[in-house]
């Protein structure tokens, strides 16, 4: 008869809690060991991210510095945005809900909420750069952090006159792409406008070399592309608008095949750096 009690197993206590403890041991290791394996998972899988879409920490703390260089001034984008003007007055009516008759998506620094602001144009704005939207905070504007696609699906339906975004599309995956131009649809009211520009890839200067200034650009996005895809979308009457030539050095000859060869050159180098996309929700269409 032995001295300590045993289990159903035959085990005692002491021998029970030796093999309790060599659990214990055991599954520390293993926790342990997928606390590293997930540790090294998470290190590929930022690293995949900024192969994808070439951003990352460091890239996005110089991200207002490269736009003031790359991007352009302030005062130049403006001076291009105001060009929409006249689109926005058109569009945007008193029948627009207060503080929602323009939605900037990707709104960057800015520039286009103040100027609709000055213009007494009720707009708002989401950006995924917190630098951004704490600078454009501090100015007034009303801006949000979030992401695109969510803050649009996320507003009341029917509900914006217009849905903008500048030079963000061309930074998107076809299918963030197509849920983007989903959500927009969604937000807009019966004829409101979704307008849409990004760098222009039939100037050749711009699809060879300038595009790829930014590294978080993913791909040039051709006119006819952009335009199948709002219209594939749900969007009517949709105009591709050619923008922001360059001026051409070349003195064009008087006439002749000369004069054609020397204009094609000068229409593929010097042409349009962007183009705009608008496109309308239907009057009175089933939701998609």
């Amino acid at each position: 008869m032995t001295s300590a009690a045993t289990d159903a197993g035959g085990l005692t206590s002491a021998e029970r809690m030796r093999a309790l403890e060599t659990q214990v041991r055991e599954l520390a290791r293993e926790l342990a060991d997928n606390s590293r394996r997930a540790a090294v998972l998470e290190t590929e899988l930022h690293e995949l991210r900024i192969k994808v879409d070439g951003s990352g920490p460091r890239f996005a703390t110089l991200y207002a510095d490269f736009t003031d260089r790359f991007r352009g001034s302030v005062d130049e984008v403006t001076e291009k945005l105001a060009g929409y003007l006249p689109d926005v007055r058109r569009i945007v009516g008193a029948g627009d809900a207060a503080g929602a008759g323009v939605v900037d998506v990707g709104s960057g620094r800015g520039e286009w909420l103040a100027l609709l602001r000055d213009a007494d144009v009720p707009a708002c704005g989401v950006d995924a750069n917190p630098a951004f939207v704490e600078a454009g905070r501090a100015r007034g504007l009303d801006l949000v952090h979030g992401d695109a696609v969510a803050h649009l699906q996320d507003l009341p339906p029917d509900s914006a006159g217009m849905v903008t975004a500048f030079h963000l599309i061309e930074h998107l995956d076809v299918e963030t792409m197509l849920a983007l131009l989903a959500a927009a649809r969604h937000a807009l009211r019966p004829g409101g406008c979704l307008l849409l520009e990004t760098p222009n890839p039939t100037n050749l200067r711009m699809a060879a070399c300038d595009f790829y200034n930014d590294p978080t650009h993913r791909s040039p996005l051709p006119p006819a592309l952009t335009e199948y895809l709002v219209s594939a979308s749900g969007f009517g009457d949709v105009e591709v608008r050619p923008l922001h030539p360059n001026r051409s050095p070349l003195e064009l000859a008087g006439s002749g095949a000369d004069h054609e060869v020397e204009k094609l050159v000068a229409d593929t180098l010097y042409g349009p750096q962007d183009y705009a996309v608008l496109g309308y929700k239907p009057q009175q269409a089933e939701r998609r």
